[in-house]
């Protein structure tokens, strides 16, 4: 199984083939948080049974907040239209009434990363083994999620890397970002003066700051060494960006004390947004590379000062 598995959307593939077969279920589909909402990455429906189209796949995902009310148990609603946690549901009012269940998918720290549910149109009754056997199935995605979050993950901040910035590229083509693309000035001679060490611990400081200066949804990259990218959803005015990136510039500026030493350092950034023109991710990261290239070119090289706390 696992030389096939190049993804999380495999594995999530393998886990619904083998569901389909052990539980004989209308509809299964699996949900997973991508950093902007839940969605669902694979979806199994027999249309003689439930005749589940398209279009109304999304609507299931109504379902998975309920599931993450109860996350230490496989809930269970033998109807939904006579649930009062469902039967209002625009989902319920379009399907009819169906047998809802659901586990959710966690990992080792005990945070909920998504769903695995399926829905039939008989009660779905589970004995003791099928519980025993969804517990396990969820408990497996767990895990793979955290493999798929570490490698997506810079180790050293905690931030996003650059290979899920190519998972952007492949996968938020119908998201419209903005970026900012952040340089630390003279970040070399904070390395050459204090060690790396000092400077590893400067970057994470750095990231503290950047993620306060942010929204939840807004994707935060190191790019690599001092560079980092964020990524903004539904901030295309330049006017905003301006102000986002001024209090970010202030943050940065603002002292830090390490290992006994205070030291302040500044960033240049550039920025790129689409302007309701259609632009890739990509061709967004290259313009703001440029922009921050040029404010760097007349950045002033004593922009780094230094002295013991």
């Amino acid at each position: 199984m696992s030389s096939q598995v190049r993804s999380l959307e495999d594995a999530a593939e393998h886990i619904i083939d083998t569901l389909k077969n052990y539980l004989q279920v209308s509809t299964l589909f699996i949900t997973v948080n991508d950093g902007f909402a839940n969605r669902i990455i694979r979806a199994f429906n027999r249309p003689q049974d439930l005749g589940l189209n398209q279009t109304q796949q999304p609507m299931l995902q109504q379902y998975c907040s309920l599931v993450f009310r109860q996350p230490e148990t496989v809930l269970v609603i033998p109807n939904t239209l006579e649930d009062e946690r469902t039967a209002g549901l625009p989902v319920t009012k379009e399907l009819g009434p169906c047998s809802f269940a659901g586990i959710t998918v966690k990992t080792s720290d005990n945070q909920t990363y998504g769903t695995i549910c399926a829905l039939n149109r008989e009660p779905i009754r589970l004995d003791d083994g099928q519980v025993a056997f969804l517990k396990s199935i969820s408990v497996f995605f767990g895990y793979i999620i955290e493999l798929e979050n570490a490698s997506v993950t810079d180790s050293l901040t905690g931030l996003f890397n650059r290979r899920y910035l190519s998972y952007l590229y492949q996968n938020g083509s119908d998201k419209q970002f903005s970026v900012m693309f952040i340089d630390i000035d003279n970040f070399k001679d904070v390395n050459d003066s204090f060690g790396h060490d000092f400077g590893d611990l400067l970057l994470l400081e750095i990231a503290v700051r950047l993620k306060q200066n942010v929204r939840k949804s807004d994707i935060i990259v190191r790019y690599g060494g001092d560079e980092f990218i964020i990524c903004f959803q539904h901030v295309a005015d330049h006017q905003d960006l301006e102000f986002v990136a001024g209090k970010i510039k202030d943050s940065i500026k603002e002292p830090y004390s390490i290992n006994g030493n205070s030291i302040q350092v500044s960033a240049s950034i550039g920025i790129s947004s689409a302007h309701g023109v259609s632009a890739s991710l990509k061709d967004l990261i290259s313009d703001a590379d440029h922009a921050m290239y040029g404010i760097k070119q007349n950045f002033d090289k004593a922009g780094i000062s230094s002295s013991d706390a």
